[in-house]
Formats: structure tokens, C-alpha cells, sequence
């Protein structure tokens, strides 16, 4: 067993424990168990194409091609990819932070600026750059494993040659989608527990959506900055 995998397992049990005693704390599954689902998915996600890959093996001729690419790109990326681990980690250690014992979320830790920022964006920023170079890197190892008769090839190519706008992109749909279910989440929270936000989980509001926002943007810019100072040498 790897050193980067036993880290992985170690940042599982570490979500695990924070999901539990946020469920202890708040007595409701809307926040902890999306939180526990997600980083189990990304964590344990080497193993999962582990043992799905294997079962792909049977799949009809017409779609080996596409079976073969996916395989080869999953393999390289996430399975023997000793980096996997940094790409997954800001995420794990975000939700670690939302542990009732040192809730950066909630509280007066969350009443910290900095910049105009709060403790909050150091892991949003981070989490973003974690994203941001995994699809900048997988397209470009994509770019040289995809045929061109392959009908993604014009896709991966593009991918691939547009890191910065192709990985934006992405960010955005997963900013989009993130926001909207913690503010479905602290809605229904808040019903839930009659208007007392001191008795729920996810915090939301239109200036924290604002930070989120910018320091995801930020972690976007510092991945591309650090791709482009990696490629010159």
C-alpha cells in the first residue's frame, strides 16, 4: 500500500468522524450526509474505478474504443496517479472545517476577514485549484492517448489546447450546482429549525455566495498561473 493512499484513507476517516459529529450536533442529514457522500466518492474514487473497470471488459465491440480511452485516461489519472490525492485533499480538509469544535463556517471564526475574505475562502480557493488541475491535466493527458478517429478527439483536442477556459468552465457548472444546493439546504434548515440559525448546518447568504465565488476564482487563477510557470521549464 502507497504512502498517498493511506492518506487518502486517513482523510476519509477524518470526514467520516466531522460528518458524525455534525450529525450529533445538528440532528439532520441535509448537510452531513452530501458533505460524507462527496468526499467518499472523490476519496475512495481509485478504488471504485478499480473494481468497475473489470466489469467493463465484456462491453459490446462498438463501444470498446470509448471503453479503452476512458479506461486508459481513469488509470493514469486516478488510479496510478500519485497526485490524485492533492487534487482531492482541499476538499476533505473543507469539510473537516465545518467540525463543531472549530467551525470556520459559523461563529466568530466566520466573522474574520481578511481582505474582505473570510477563514472560509482559504479552502474554497483551494478546493477550486484542486479542480482546476485535474481537468486542465486530464485533458492534456487525454490529448495524447485519443485517436482521431475517436468522435471525442475535436472535444479533447479543444480541451486540451484551452486549459484555462475549458477548466473555468468547469468550475463554473460545479460553482453553479454547489451554491444552489446549499442554498436549497440552508432554506430547508432554517424551516426546519423555525428560523434559528444557530440550530443548523449550512450557512448560507448572498455575500458569503460572493466570496465563495471570488476565491474560487482566485484558486482557478493560481492553477493556471502555476501550469503556465510549470510548462515554461
Amino acid at each position: 500500500m502507497k504512502l498517498y493512499d493511506l492518506a487518502r484513507y486517513g482523510l476519509w476517516f477524518a470526514v467520516a468522524e466531522t460528518a458524525y459529529e455534525n450529525r450529533e450536533t445538528y440532528h439532520m442529514s441535509t448537510t452531513w450526509l452530501p458533505h460524507l457522500i462527496t468526499n467518499s466518492l472523490s476519496l475512495l474514487f481509485p478504488e471504485i474505478v478499480g473494481a468497475v473497470l473489470p466489469l467493463l471488459k465484456h462491453a459490446p465491440d462498438d463501444s470498446a474504443n470509448d471503453l479503452e480511452l476512458a479506461e486508459k485516461i481513469l488509470v493514469a489519472m486516478v488510479v496510478d496517479n500519485p497526485h490524485y490525492v492533492s487534487y482531492v485533499t482541499p476538499l476533505a480538509v473543507g469539510y473537516m472545517l465545518s467540525h463543531p469544535r472549530f467551525n470556520i463556517y459559523k461563529g466568530e471564526l466566520a466573522d474574520i476577514r481578511v481582505l474582505g475574505l473570510g477563514l472560509d475562502a482559504l479552502p474554497h480557493a483551494a478546493t477550486a485549484y484542486g479542480l482546476a488541475a485535474l481537468t486542465a491535466d486530464t485533458a492534456e493527458y487525454a490529448a495524447t492517448v485519443v485517436h482521431r478517429r475517436n468522435v471525442l478527439y475535436p472535444l479533447i483536442r479543444w480541451a486540451a489546447n484551452n486549459p484555462a477556459l475549458f477548466s473555468g468552465l468547469i468550475l463554473a457548472v460545479v460553482t453553479l450546482v454547489w451554491e444552489g444546493g446549499e442554498y436549497r439546504t440552508h432554506r430547508y434548515e432554517l424551516a426546519k429549525q423555525h428560523g434559528d440559525i444557530s440550530k443548523i448546518n449550512m450557512m448560507w447568504s448572498l455575500d458569503d455566495t460572493a466570496r465563495d465565488v471570488t476565491a474560487n476564482a482566485l484558486g482557478w487563477l493560481a492553477a493556471m498561473i502555476v501550469r503556465l510557470v510549470r510548462g515554461r521549464h
